[in-house]
């Protein structure tokens, strides 16, 4: 019994758990106004659909949200040589419910964009790459010492993750 409960103590211990949180993120655009966001279907899985694209005000916080008006009637998405249309919705592009499945690095080409207070933003292309965000946590031993929790591993592209981990 004392061998069984000393296993079992040790397993909780010494167990630890890698987290994989997968994201798309632009590689050639910074705005002081506004953040645009590509999220995956599911986050954790490295070969997740695109589900969406959300152009977001900076200006918002959680008393006061401010809009966004995509102005081009449609949006082009290039990835691997192929061009995809999509249709916006406000400040959302749902480009997963349209049809359109991408795992790689793409270009969106969005144009322009309306703040609710009449400043028209002007997007050049984006490009965009799948990035990786590793962490490894224990549970029981981030409960007991508070102070030292999860541990970030790495945090970077695919290709810099693969390399990362080949070493």
């Amino acid at each position: 019994m004392k061998k069984i409960f000393i296993s079992l103590v040790s397993l909780l211990l010494f167990t630890s758990c890698v987290l994989h949180v997968y994201s798309f993120t632009s590689t050639n655009y910074n705005n002081d106004k506004i953040s645009i966001k590509a999220n995956l279907v599911d986050e954790q899985k490295e070969n997740s659909p695109l589900n969406y694209i959300y152009i977001y005000d900076k200006r918002s916080n959680a008393t006061e949200h401010h809009k966004i008006k995509i102005l081009s009637p449609t949006i082009k998405i290039v990835s691997n040589g192929k061009e995809y249309v999509i249709t916006p919705n406000s400040e959302t592009i749902k480009v997963y419910k349209q049809g359109v499945v991408i795992t790689d690095d793409f270009k969106a080409y969005i144009g322009k964009v309306q703040l609710d207070d009449g400043t028209i933003i002007d997007i050049p292309p984006l490009s965009f790459k799948k990035n990786v965000y590793v962490e490894s946590y224990n549970p029981v031993t981030d409960t007991i010492n508070a102070g030292a929790r999860t541990k970030r591993l790495f945090n970077g592209t695919i290709d810099e993750y693969r390399e990362w981990k080949n070493k």
